[in-house]
C-alpha cells in the first residue's frame, strides 16, 4: 500500500492496575479470567451471526460453510434450545437463522477454543497407548 495512514497523535496515558485498585479500595482477588479460552456469550454469537450470514435472494447462508455435513446427534434438549436461540435472533434481527446456523457456529466457536498445539501432544500420547 503507498499511501498508509499513520497516527500521529499523542497516546493516552495507560493507568495501571495497582493505581485503579487503590482508588477505588479494591482487593486482589488472586482469580483470574482467561478470556481466550472462556464461554462465549450470546453477543458473540449475534456479531458471528450478523458478520456471516449472506443472503443470495433465498435463505440465508452463513459464509465459509461449504464443507461436507455430517449428522450430528445432539443431546437431549440441545435442538430445542438450538431452536429456542434461532427463534430469538430470527425475530430479533428480522431474518431467517435455522437451529442448523446456530449450532454451526456454536460448534465452530467452540473449536476454535481448542487449542491445535495443547492438543497435539496428547493425541500423541494416545497413540503410543
Amino acid at each position: 500500500m503507498k499511501n498508509k495512514i499513520k497516527d500521529t497523535g499523542k497516546t493516552k496515558r495507560i493507568i495501571s492496575f495497582d493505581r485503579v485498585s487503590k482508588a477505588v479500595g479494591a482487593e486482589d482477588t488472586g482469580v483470574g479470567v482467561d478470556t481466550s479460552r472462556g464461554p462465549f456469550s450470546l453477543f458473540s454469537l449475534r456479531q458471528v451471526l450478523v458478520d456471516q450470514l449472506r443472503s443470495t435472494g433465498g435463505r440465508p447462508v452463513l459464509a465459509g460453510t461449504g464443507d461436507k455435513r455430517d449428522k450430528i446427534r445432539t443431546i437431549k434438549g440441545d435442538w430445542e434450545k438450538l431452536k429456542k436461540i434461532a427463534k430469538h435472533y430470527g425475530k430479533n434481527e428480522k431474518r431467517t437463522i435455522s437451529p442448523g446456523q446456530i449450532a454451526a457456529v456454536v460448534l465452530h466457536m467452540g473449536v476454535l477454543k481448542i487449542e491445535s498445539e495443547t492438543l497435539r501432544p496428547k493425541l500423541k500420547k494416545a497413540k503410543k497407548k
